[in-house]
């Protein structure tokens, strides 16, 4: 038998066999495993160095059998160290040639959280380094064991149905172990530095990369957007899983999370990006999430049902993106409060992952409904598009307050060059997306020094806005320190960038009024951002004094500035607001 049909045989009758049969050597699937594989694997691999070893099982009969090759060199189990290993899946539909990483012994040492954060950084570390040779370099494979998903390095998928042929497999095998030996030559045995900056080095490499992925395809589609405004983008999504996009209409709001989600391999096909329409008559959240009929039967809301979809163990390592097109064609604070709340209370549980509260209570939905313990998962990315004119609702605090609000208002219509070379997308997980940080002290332990002075530079502002009432609280803070740390992570704005877009971002959007104070706020705000300029002052000229400021060029916090002048226009009208 050649390794293709070994390895169908096992995908075909594993699960068959070993509920009929004792486990122990005598099994048929345990000398297959064991034995027969392994010896087919060494047959066809000119490496003495390699150790194949084949498992059905310690003691009974495991759900996720696997065949692993590796250098006794760089480890001798498969419970440490990076290794070669063939995982088949819990239903044995599937089987995957991975370049993997052992957990157990890194378990033991640093507990399941500090684990997982190793085996993501080392993987990242390998993709930044290591040629993949055309395997996939994600996350999203579907065995039914969290660690062998987490610790993938690259991978291959090989389904029962539509299994190879023999050259093929032996062809992905050679070029694996080429991998390997690569990952052996040029870092196990060139001993790179250790420590941080190593490893952030990599992790900068590999994020700056998607991200020019992400516009060169957009470029493709025959779309523009500044390579600025989509790093911005990306990082007010992983500072916080809900983003408002705000300006005129026509400006390419909607298009952006359609096309930023295709980039990344979330598409409506695969059901990983969705749109919701928002209708100006929803004035609770049962469109949402959902309702009890007549008959007492839950009937999801269409949030409710792309969360359960997206909560799925085979779904959970995918980004999920809704778009919530037009939001304010009714009152935000009516329709999605519960889940702005909710979202509030994530945390880590033991294994990393972010969960929250319940989306249903008890006494709503009892134990028994498919939907009783469903939960906001880490992959739910919400982007609501709002139009900036007098025909919709305007935002409360408890909205603003927690969302990145970017602004697409600008239009350049000489804006003509296109990418013509074709670009495909870049499937990406979602560790790519994850929130790193969700309380201050995360981000203190991470970087003290830069959150500290972060943090003062947020105090000087709010304490401007003291003046008139309008300043924020601690979750405001909060959010720009963690937008700031992951942008000075992955190094795709200057600081000074990074700091503007948050100015934009967290708080003009909340200052608006006709009082006196709301003048000399603005002011004061205008004069934070050009620190180098000329000081304005209250005068009769002061819109023509910021106009000049504006043409300088001196200017640190440009966006902010320029929408600041444009407020202080409008309140000449007799009213401001971010919103006009």
């Amino acid at each position: 038998m050649s390794l293709r049909e070994k390895l169908l045989d096992i995908m075909q009758n594993y699960k068959t066999e070993t509920r009929q049969g004792k486990f122990g050597r005598d099994h048929r699937m345990f000398k297959l495993l064991n034995y027969d594989v392994k010896d087919e694997i060494i047959n066809n691999i000119n490496n003495d160095d390699l150790i194949v070893k084949g498992s059905a099982g310690q003691g009974g009969w495991t759900s996720c059998p696997w065949i692993a090759a590796y250098n006794k060199e760089i480890t001798t189990t498969i419970q440490e160290g990076v290794y070669i290993v063939y995982l088949f899946s819990e239903d044995m539909d599937r089987v995957y040639l991975t370049l993997n990483q052992g957990c157990t012994n890194l378990k033991k040492e640093l507990g399941k959280r500090k684990a997982t954060e190793q085996m993501i950084n080392t993987r990242v570390k390998l993709r930044t380094e290591i040629d993949s040779k055309g395997f996939i370099a994600d996350n999203n494979l579907s065995v039914g064991n969290k660690d062998y998903e987490v610790g993938s390095i690259f991978y291959k998928l090989y389904t029962k149905d539509n299994m190879v042929q023999e050259q093929q497999l032996i062809t992905d095998l050679n070029n694996m172990i080429t991998i390997y030996n690569k990952y052996y030559n040029n870092i196990y045995l060139g001993n790179p530095k250790e420590g941080s900056e190593d490893m952030e080095s990599s992790i900068v490499h590999e994020t700056k990369y998607i991200i020019e992925g992400v516009n060169s395809y957009i470029l493709f589609k025959s779309f523009i957007y500044n390579y600025n405004d989509l790093a911005n983008f990306y990082l007010s999504l992983k500072t916080k899983p809900f983003v408002i996009l705000a300006g005129i209409s026509g400006t390419g709001k909607s298009k952006l999370v359609k096309l930023f989600a295709n980039a990344v391999g979330a598409t409506s096909d695969n059901g990983q990006y969705n749109i919701i329409s928002v209708k100006p008559d929803w004035n609770d959240s049962t469109e949402l999430f959902g309702y009890k009929n007549i008959n007492d039967e839950f009937v999801p809301g269409k949030l409710t049902e792309i969360i359960f979809r997206a909560s799925k163990t085979e779904n959970i390592n995918k980004p999920y993106f809704i778009c919530l097109d037009e939001m304010n064609l009714a009152r935000v604070e009516y329709y999605l409060s519960e889940y702005l709340s909710i979202i509030e209370s994530r945390e880590l549980d033991v294994d990393n992952n972010i969960k929250t509260d319940r989306l249903f209570s008890p006494e709503y939905l009892p134990e028994g409904s498919e939907y009783a313990n469903l939960r906001i998962p880490e992959n739910i990315y919400i982007v609501g598009t709002v139009n900036m004119d007098d025909t919709t609702f305007a935002f409360s605090r408890k909205v603003l307050d927690r969302a990145n609000t970017i602004e697409f208002s600008d239009v350049d219509l000489d804006a003509l060059d296109f990418n013509n070379e074709e670009c495909e997308s870049i499937n990406v997980y979602n560790d790519f997306f994850k929130t790193s940080f969700l309380n201050i002290k995360d981000a203190l332990n991470s970087d003290d020094v830069f959150v500290r002075q972060t943090n003062s530079k947020v105090k000087e502002i709010n304490e401007i806005l003291e003046q008139g009432n309008k300043n924020f609280g601690y979750r405001v803070r909060d959010e720009i320190v963690f937008y700031m740390l992951e942008n000075k992570i992955s190094d795709l704005l200057s600081e000074d960038e990074a700091f503007d877009f948050q100015i934009m971002q967290k708080i003009l959007p909340i200052i608006n009024g006709s009082e006196l104070l709301v003048k000399e706020i603005l002011i004061k705000l205008f004069n934070y951002c050009n620190t180098n300029g000329k000081e304005i002052t209250a005068t009769i000229e002061y819109i023509k004094d910021c106009e000049v400021e504006l043409k300088s060029g001196k200017i640190k916090y440009k966006k902010s500035a320029k929408k600041i002048f444009m407020m202080l226009r409008g309140y000449e009208d007799g009213f401001t607001s971010f919103w006009v």
